[in-house]
């Protein structure tokens, strides 16, 4: 009997669960803790932002070793491995009450969330081989798992934190941590390896780096841009007076949004060439970050967040894609971990220059520029990426990836 397109495509999303776990509770749903930890530990925006780049940095290092592991280990078992101990982190950040520790368990969650983050885009690409339009379906719903961190978080923790006063934010990387273990727990039995363990041999081959600059490019400055609107946005519409049950509404549906995007990139993630799916992808996410720098009225931030969600967890959904189809399968895990180092390069950035011109000129929204001239540039860029040829290439995948 056929299986239906719910029993087919369950793995995928019961993967996406990991992408909750690395995106959504270690990553994301910071923002909606930073205001409370702000007043509390006595922050400004250029601290709060370090705190962000530390999980940046981590995700950096998770990048680079990656690729080692992958051929060491196997898929699998470090997808499961990453999920675990990025739940262990997230849940560990409520025990301490000082900065440093918090910045130290960011940073590991960091680089255990990106390590299980590329497994698991290595698994989600393998559950349809051959099959370029089902394998594009199932990358954009491991990816959009991230929006169930951020809608499940922004229906409890806004108004959860405002019934009490700054000082029981621990209690929501507690609450946080407990349903990554939840997530990692449903997560683990769809983690089926499409690529043998062994050793790091397996993985080695060559292909063009030069080819792929403008997605490089781009996707570096998608980490950039990205990251300082999730960061700041929060904390910019408490500025702006918003409730606390407005602020729940705008996560929640930044986070259904994600979940709903899927149907909406199909299309471009199976049939579009080159970086056009990815400029595309980044050019919504851009103008989602622009509508909040001419009005901070809360149809704007309902707007905002609508494009924002429905675009920015399928950049790299496009640029998996693009990978998938690019490469031979053996180098997919390699690959990937490379373009993640770039994007968390961008990361690293974004959080503390935001930050830093926010202090500086003394109101958050000229950080935010920043987010938008980034996110723009780089859908520029992105749209000159064109279909490379595989197997060309004097470059070797082992001395590409740190």
């Amino acid at each position: 009997m056929k299986p239906s397109l719910f029993q087919e495509f369950l793995p995928s999303g019961l993967l996406g669960l990991g992408t909750a776990v690395a995106l959504g509770f270690s990553r994301f749903d910071y923002a909606l803790i930073l205001p409370s930890m702000k007043r509390d530990l006595a922050l400004n925006f250029t601290q709060a932002g370090w705190l962000n780049t530390a999980n940046a940095v981590g995700y950096l290092l998770g990048a680079i070793v990656a690729k080692a592991l992958i051929g060491r280990f196997g898929v699998q078992r470090i997808f499961r491995s990453g999920l675990l101990l990025t739940s262990i982190a997230v849940l560990a950040t409520g025990l301490f009450h000082a900065e440093l520790p918090i910045l130290l368990l960011r940073l590991m969650a960091g680089i255990f969330g990106a390590i299980s983050f590329i497994c698991g885009g290595v698994l989600a690409a393998g559950l349809f081989p051959g099959n370029a339009g089902r394998t594009a379906v199932s990358i954009s719903i491991y990816m959009s798992g991230g929006g169930l961190g951020i809608l499940l978080s922004g229906l409890t923790l806004p108004i959860a934190l405002s019934r009490c006063n700054d000082g029981c934010w621990p209690l929501a990387w507690i609450g946080l941590g407990i349903a990554s273990l939840l997530c990692t727990v449903f997560s683990w039995s769809s983690a089926r390896s499409p690529i043998p363990s062994g050793n790091a041999h397996q993985e080695k081959g060559s292909w063009n780096i030069a080819s792929f600059i403008p997605l490089l490019t781009g996707y570096f400055l998608f980490g950039a841009g990205y990251i300082i609107y999730m960061t700041y946005i929060v904390a910019w519409i408490r500025e702006s007076g918003r409730s606390a049950e407005e602020v729940s509404f705008f996560w929640a549906l930044l986070g259904l949004a994600v979940i709903l995007s899927p149907p909406i990139w199909r299309r471009a993630l199976s049939g579009w060439i080159g970086g056009r799916p990815m400029a595309a992808a980044m050019g919504v996410t851009a103008f989602g970050s622009l509508i909040p720098l001419f009005s901070t009225s809360f149809f704007s931030m309902i707007v905002s967040a609508i494009f924002f969600g429905l675009a920015f967890l399928n950049v790299p959904a496009t640029m998996t894609a693009f990978l998938q189809r690019a490469l031979p399968q053996r180098l997919w895990g390699s690959s990937l971990a490379f373009f993640t180092v770039i994007f968390s390069l961008g990361q690293i950035i974004g959080p503390v220059v935001g930050g830093k011109i926010a202090d500086q000129e003394g109101m958050l929204s000229a950080g935010m520029t920043l987010s938008f001239a980034s996110l723009f540039m780089g859908a520029l860029v992105a749209f000159f990426q064109g279909e490379p040829k595989t197997g060309m290439t004097n470059f070797e995948v082992d001395n590409c990836v740190p």
